[in-house]
């Protein structure tokens, strides 16, 4: 996180176009015991570096903060596991059919039994 210093310091600008930045919602930074924390990849939004300061910029700095990996690592755990239910919500779409399929085929070969109830003539009582 940068201070308004340090962040007008790694882009290049002065503290008031930082602050300005952040008054006209361009840039956003949080407040913390009345000084404002700054993210590096929001300032890098709003104010990109160009190659002549990336040079001179400490690249150390700029790397992503530990919050914003943990919340990269979250998002691919929930993108892993809305995958993952995708994919067992297919399997009982598919089950489901196939049970459905089944009662179907059940109920009409239930029915056709039901439905075949002529008296047997002699012959086939005899034969059968």
């Amino acid at each position: 996180m940068f201070t308004l210093g340090t962040a007008a310091k790694h882009v290049g600008k002065s503290k008031p176009t930082i602050s300005k930045a952040i008054k006209d919602g361009k840039l956003s930074a949080t407040k913390v015991n009345g000084v404002f924390q700054i993210e590096p990849s929001e300032l890098l939004r709003v104010f990109p570096i160009s190659p002549s300061q990336a040079d001179s910029a400490p690249h150390s700095d700029l790397r992503p903060s530990p919050s914003l990996a943990l919340a990269n690592q979250h998002n691919t755990h929930l993108t892993t596991a809305l995958a993952d239910m995708k994919e067992r919500l297919e399997d009982m779409k598919t089950e489901r059919d196939s049970a459905m399929q089944d009662a179907r085929d059940d109920r009409a070969r239930l029915v056709s039994l039901l439905e075949d109830q002529r008296p047997k003539s002699l012959w086939s009582r005899l034969f059968k």
